[in-house]
């Protein structure tokens, strides 16, 4: 009997189902056309003879840096088939200005040894500089498909045991320099396998993603999963979201997609970017499961959301909530599929300076937090929160979120010390803060980024809410850190944020609005606002904000050449 593997279900469903639905990219101008799996199939062969013929063989691993949603996922099946290893690294146009694409992509392909690096043709003017410092590594920019009706070679199923490693992925670079994630088989199928079952996915289910293969959310939660359990897939190009947001409830009601996925930003510019009008004939009743996770779920946020959609039929409870980590190789905890997700509003105090979610006496206080629980671990995963002495707590006490699991990584790859800071015995330690209530996890931040202030401890995510609200930024695309002043033990706030463009409030006014705005709903005041131009602050690929990266760049003095410009004020200003 062969082991179970990708390449193995892969297989199966070719054999049992090639006419079903399996992918479809869907355009700004509502137009999509479904591709079925054995078409599908016949595509990534075609490219994978592409792969083949540049040297790409079983259990090398390749790296797919391409812009274009549905060529990637096209090239990551590809080297599946090939038995290789793929591993996603943000193309140019989503990188960052501070992300140095030539020296991640020379990085990562010397610790993997990678055989290829499947280029898009934008970075052909890296060339050079790529090819001088990884002589062994061949670059393919530009990949096309061989056109349809080409006659391909023999094809031989590649088959892997369930020890052999599935993929790669980049993650946790919130320090610096990104690590790269080695997952197995057996570690990818027990978490595809366990996401179908708390999602109670079905073959009649529509999946939609916008979210980048490249982050794990696009990957897992959406591609591989959909892939395995015979779900069809909608593919929308994350730049094409971030342009113009009305896409992602346009392609839902267009193509009936019933399950889609998003960070909490993703929410919040769909509900206050999208205009009546590019919302016409949109109906929702259908889609039953929209699942917010990645980044802390906002109460507000999701609530907002709601109220933007419910005259368009969409139902008050469809928002799910999910939590998980590339560690893990995909979400490890759901929301209960077909009810709401819980909320606690806690003493907010408590909550950062004693470690207690406490409930609060009113909720209009402005020191009551609202925090949303992200759900139940997945069958065969085990939670525990620990203190700081790797003690288990109880109830309520926050602590670190622990797992023991079935889909936990191998480990970081050549990285035996950060793998032991992270895997201990049976325990994956994921680095994140959180308390269980009645076996639900609530979220509440990243433990190695809290910010102190006069004794007061806030979490890089408290300030997402009121930048929100600040018009002239955009949403999501912030940092923020605590600086440390001398020996007065306490910090100084800095918040760093991008701005929209076109610009139309002058930067100073619109610091002025958030140091404002901060002071009167957080009783904290912010030392220094600095505004940068968009592309500047790119996420983790594993979609974490890198909080503590950018506050070691804004030290040495790394940010100042991306800082926009004030101006005089313009007349909405006035």
């Amino acid at each position: 009997m062969r082991d179970d593997s990708l390449q193995a279900r892969l297989q199966a469903r070719l054999e049992s189902v090639p006419g079903s639905r399996a992918l479809t990219s869907y355009a700004p101008d509502g137009t999509f056309r479904w591709t079925e799996f054995g078409d599908l199939h016949r595509r990534a062969r075609g490219v994978a003879a592409v792969l083949h013929e540049r040297g790409l063989r079983e259990g090398d691993v390749g790296l797919i840096v391409l812009p274009s949603a549905e060529l990637s996922a096209v090239t990551t099946l590809a080297m599946l088939l090939t038995g290789a290893v793929p591993l996603q690294v943000a193309p140019p146009v989503v990188a960052g200005s501070l992300l140095d694409l030539p020296r991640i992509l020379d990085r990562t392909a010397r610790e993997t040894q990678a055989r290829l690096i499947v280029c898009a043709d934008t970075m052909t003017a890296m060339r050079d500089k790529l090819q001088a410092g990884l002589p062994a590594t061949k670059l393919l920019f530009g990949l096309e498909e061989p056109p349809a009706g080409t006659t391909l070679p023999p094809f031989e199923p590649v088959l892997p045991s369930t020890g052999d490693v599935a993929a790669m992925q980049l993650t946790s670079g919130t320090t610096g320099f990104p690590r790269i994630c080695v997952w197995e088989q057996r570690a990818v199928l027990a978490a595809l396998d366990g996401m179908a079952d708390a999602m109670r996915l079905a073959t009649d289910d529509v999946c939609l993603n916008w979210t980048p293969l490249y982050h794990d959310m696009g990957l897992v939660n959406n591609f591989l999963l959909c892939l395995t359990a015979e779900v069809p897939l909608v593919m929308i190009g994350p730049e094409e979201f971030v342009k113009r947001p009305a896409v992602w409830a346009r392609g839902l009601s267009d193509t009936g997609a019933t399950v889609t996925w998003s960070p909490n930003f993703g929410f919040a510019l769909a509900a206050r970017r999208v205009s009546d009008h590019e919302l016409e004939d949109v109906r929702l009743e259908h889609v039953h499961a929209l699942w917010n996770a990645a980044e802390r779920i906002h109460h507000g946020t999701v609530l907002e959301f709601v109220e933007r959609y419910r005259d368009h039929g969409l139902s008050p409870d469809a928002v799910r909530t999910n939590f998980g980590c590339a560690e893990n190789v995909g979400g490890a905890t759901f929301s209960d599929p077909r009810g709401p997700f819980p909320v606690e509003h806690v003493d907010g105090d408590a909550l950062l300076e004693e470690r207690i979610a406490r409930p609060a006496d009113d909720r209009r206080d402005a020191r009551t937090t609202s925090v949303v629980g992200v759900g139940r671990p997945n069958r065969d995963i085990e939670i525990r929160i620990l203190s700081e002495d790797g003690e288990s707590l109880a109830d309520g006490r926050v602590g670190e979120i622990a797992f023991r699991t079935p889909s936990r990584m191998r480990g970081y790859l050549s990285d035996e010390t950060a793998t032991g800071h992270v895997i201990q015995g049976e325990w994956l330690l994921s680095g994140d803060l959180g308390y269980l209530r009645g076996g639900d996890l609530f979220w509440v931040g990243r433990s190695q980024e809290r910010i102190t202030v006069r004794g007061k401890k806030l979490d890089p995510s408290d300030f997402e809410p009121i930048l929100f609200d600040v018009e002239g930024l955009r949403e999501g695309c912030f940092t923020a850190f605590g600086v440390d002043e001398g020996e007065s033990g306490t910090q100084r706030v800095v918040v760093v944020s991008e701005v929209r463009e076109p610009l139309q409030r002058d930067p100073e006014r619109i610091a002025t609005e958030l140091k404002k705005q901060t002071f009167l709903r957080l009783g904290v005041q912010i030392s220094e606002v600095l505004l940068v131009r968009p592309q500047t602050l790119a996420k983790t690929s594993s979609g974490k904000r890198r909080h503590r990266h950018f506050r070691r760049l804004y030290v040495e003095g790394g940010l100042q050449p991306y800082l926009v410009e004030s101006r005089s004020a313009s007349s909405d200003d006035r």
